[in-house]
């Protein structure tokens, strides 16, 4: 064998094998599970008004991998409110849901995101984001 086409493989093999590290997203055994609620408001931007706080039904839940800069998936609650990112690697995600915006400001009010960090430290993990309020009017 040359030596030229050994030396060649070695060199190749260093270049290759730093290049696969794993990033965030899905390929894994972890899990991300989690809660939506709605507290539905008589007057949207006046937190006395309150009326009740239900699961969010089929409320779209978005996920972010890494650094990524827009949504990498998107899963809907269930009747419970509950929701599951399954087959993820470790890392860093967000999670994000669309709600009403609460501020006095404007009239229709606008849609704003609400978001958590979750982080996924062993690569069979469930991790359990902590719950996510969402506003409506009734």
């Amino acid at each position: 064998m040359n030596i030229h086409k050994v030396y060649l493989f070695i060199i190749s093999s260093l270049m290759i094998f730093p290049s696969c590290t794993k990033t965030p997203g899905e390929g894994g055994r972890a899990c991300i599970t989690g809660y939506v609620e709605i507290i539905r408001r008589a007057q949207l931007n006046n937190p006395d008004s309150n009326i009740d706080t239900v699961p969010a039904t089929d409320a779209e839940v978005f996920i972010v991998y890494g650094e990524n800069i827009s949504p990498d998936d998107r899963v809907f609650t269930n009747p419970d409110g509950d929701f599951a990112f399954n087959w993820l690697r470790t890392g860093e995600y967000t999670l994000f849901v669309y709600s009403e915006d609460t501020m006095p400001v404007a009239y229709p009010l606008p849609q704003i995101a609400i978001s958590t960090s979750i982080t996924i430290e062993d690569r069979s993990e469930t991790v359990v984001a902590d719950t996510i309020t969402i506003y409506d009017d009734l």
